[in-house]
C-alpha cells in the first residue's frame, strides 16, 4: 500500500508538474494607454522569459476604480505576487486591502505616496508584512536632466530675448509634483531663463494642444516647453509645427520614450525625451523571480532608486531607438538581470544596456 502511494506521488510529480507561480500586474491605466500598454508589453516578455504566469488587470486611470477592481479580483483570485502602482492619496486604503490577503506578496512600482501617507504605511515589511519590495526611480532627477538639456539647447534663443519656459504637467499627484520640482530646480539654476507657468493637461494630448496655444498667447517670449509625458509633448509639437516650419524654433521635451518620439527627434519636432521606465514591470518580474529563489536583497525595502532614466536626443537617437523595439527584447533571457544567477552582485543593475 505504501509502495503504491509512493508510486502515485512520483507519477504526479513526473507527469503533472507544479503550476507556475502566478503574478498579477495592476496597470494603473487602461489597456490602450500609450505608455502603460508598453509597460504591460515588456512585463509580459519578462514573465515569459522567467516562466511566470502573468495576469493583467486595469485601474482605468483612477485610484477609486483601481481599488474597486482590485477588491473584486482578490475576492475571487489570489495570485502569489501582486505588482501595483499605488496612487497618491490611496496608499493606506490600498495596503489595508492587501493586508487581508497575507499570502499575496506585494511589490509596489514607483514611490508616489504623499508625505503623510508614507509615514502611515512605512516602508516594505514594516507595517504590512506581505509588502516585500518597492522598485523606484528618481522622477525629479530625471526631470532635471531633461530640463537642463532643453535649456541648453535653446540657449541661443534665450540670449535673443526668448527666455520664457512653460510646463505641461499631468494630474495633481506625487509623480507630477516630483517632475515639476525637477523643472523648477533646473530653471532656478539658470541666470537667463524664467519659468512663466506650469499647467495640468491630465496626461491628454488634445488638452496639451489647447493649453500651449493659450500659453504662447500669454507668454510670447517662450522658447522652452517642458512636458511631463511624451504624449502631451507630441501634441505640443503638432500644434507648433506651422510656426517651426516658418522659422520660429522651440525646444520641446517629455517623458516616456514612446516609439513615436524617435521620428520626432530625428526630424527636429522634439528636442529630447527622458525614459526607460517602461521596463519597470519587467524589472519587478526579475525581483519576483529572485524572491522565489530567496535572493531578493534588503535594498529593495529602502528609499534609494533601483534604476535611472536616460536622455534621448539628436546625438544618440540612432543608438537608443533600437532599445524601444519589441523584437530587441523578445529573445532576452531576463535571468541575466537576476541576483540569484549573479550572486557576486550585491545590487541590481537594471539597465537597458545589457549587463
Amino acid at each position: 500500500m505504501i509502495k503504491k502511494a509512493v508510486s502515485l506521488v512520483l507519477l504526479y510529480a513526473c507527469c503533472f508538474p507544479a503550476l507556475a507561480t502566478s503574478v498579477m500586474f495592476v496597470s494603473p491605466s487602461t489597456a490602450d494607454d500609450p505608455f502603460f500598454s508598453r509597460v504591460e508589453l515588456f512585463t509580459r516578455l519578462a514573465a515569459q522569459s522567467l516562466q511566470l504566469d502573468l495576469t493583467v488587470v486595469y485601474g482605468d486611470a483612477h485610484r477609486i476604480y483601481q481599488h474597486a477592481e482590485l477588491e473584486k479580483r482578490l475576492a475571487n483570485e489570489q495570485p502569489d505576487y501582486l505588482l501595483v502602482q499605488v496612487y497618491s492619496g490611496s496608499g493606506k486604503a490600498l495596503f489595508d486591502l492587501l493586508k487581508k490577503y497575507p499570502k499575496v506578496k506585494v511589490i509596489s512600482l514607483e514611490h508616489l505616496l504623499l508625505n503623510h501617507e508614507a509615514e502611515e504605511v512605512g516602508r516594505p515589511g514594516e507595517q504590512y508584512s506581505n509588502w516585500i519590495a518597492e522598485i523606484t526611480f528618481d522622477n525629479q532627477a530625471a526631470s532635471e536632466l531633461l530640463s537642463h538639456y532643453l535649456l541648453q539647447s535653446c540657449d541661443k534663443l534665450a540670449q535673443t530675448g526668448r527666455h520664457g519656459v512653460v510646463g505641461i504637467n499631468g494630474l495633481h499627484g506625487q509623480e507630477a509634483l516630483q517632475r515639476q520640482a525637477g523643472l523648477v530646480e533646473a530653471v532656478d539654476r539658470s541666470p537667463v531663463y524664467e519659468l512663466h507657468q506650469v499647467v495640468n493637461a491630465k496626461w491628454m494630448r488634445d488638452v496639451a494642444q489647447q493649453q500651449i496655444r493659450a500659453l504662447l498667447g500669454r507668454y510670447p517670449d517662450t522658447s522652452v516647453i517642458w512636458s511631463a509625458s511624451d504624449w502631451m509633448a507630441l501634441g505640443v509639437a503638432d500644434t507648433l509645427a506651422p510656426l517651426m516650419r516658418e522659422g520660429q524654433p522651440f525646444c520641446i521635451g517629455g517623458f516616456d520614450w514612446l516609439p513615436e518620439v524617435v521620428g520626432a527627434i530625428e526630424s527636429g519636432q522634439l528636442t529630447a525625451s527622458v525614459g526607460g521606465h517602461f521596463m519597470i514591470g519587467a524589472w519587478a518580474m526579475v525581483m519576483v523571480y529572485d524572491h522565489l529563489h530567496k535572493a531578493l536583497p534588503d535594498s529593495v525595502k529602502g528609499t534609494n532608486p533601483l534604476f535611472s532614466l536616460a536622455l534621448m536626443h539628436k546625438d544618440n537617437v540612432n543608438q537608443m531607438a533600437p532599445l524601444l523595439d519589441t523584437p530587441a527584447w523578445q529573445n532576452t533571457d531576463f535571468r541575466k538581470y537576476s541576483l540569484f544567477h549573479h550572486p557576486e552582485q550585491k545590487e541590481y543593475r537594471f539597465s537597458l544596456i545589457s549587463p
